[in-house]
């Protein structure tokens, strides 16, 4: 599974329908309507350990992703229980300075908002990928074409 920054996961692109979904990967194995959240209708993928949100005020079309998937890679690399920063230095061409990096008690997050990407880690070590269809203003999706 290649990740591509600001377009999605291999053939799954934001901006692509729940019908369009369904018919790339199958039914769901869960749907979950989030509760802080009531416009969003999340699909879970068991076996390919994927999450995607769907947006009910943009036309129900795919806007968000949460992946755990080990197959998953950015320019052929693997990403996920790798160092968080031999991942950030080596994997993605951003500088240092561009991630801003939230800590919690037992988990952190390295968010590099330009491309809407979220590294979360546990131990120093990339547990899984948060990507969103990036905005193009403060109201408006950048949608892909």
């Amino acid at each position: 599974m290649e990740l591509f920054l600001k377009q999605g996961i291999a053939d799954i692109k934001f901006g692509m329908v729940e019908s369009e979904i369904i018919h790339l990967l199958g039914n769901p194995d869960k749907i979950i309507v989030d509760q802080d959240s009531s416009d969003e209708l999340i699909y879970q993928y068991n076996t390919l350990k994927l999450r995607l949100s769907f947006y009910k005020t943009e036309g129900n079309r795919l806007g968000y992703i949460r992946c755990a998937n080990c197959d998953l890679k950015y320019s052929g690399q693997s990403l996920l229980f790798r160092n968080v920063h031999d991942v950030i230095n080596n994997v993605f061409s951003f500088s240092k300075d561009q991630w801003e990096i939230e800590e919690d008690y037992f988990f952190d997050t390295y968010t590099m908002e330009e491309c809407w990407l979220v590294l979360n880690t546990e131990y120093d070590e990339v547990t899984d990928i948060e990507l969103g269809v990036p905005f193009k203003n403060h109201d408006d999706y950048d949608w892909p074409e």
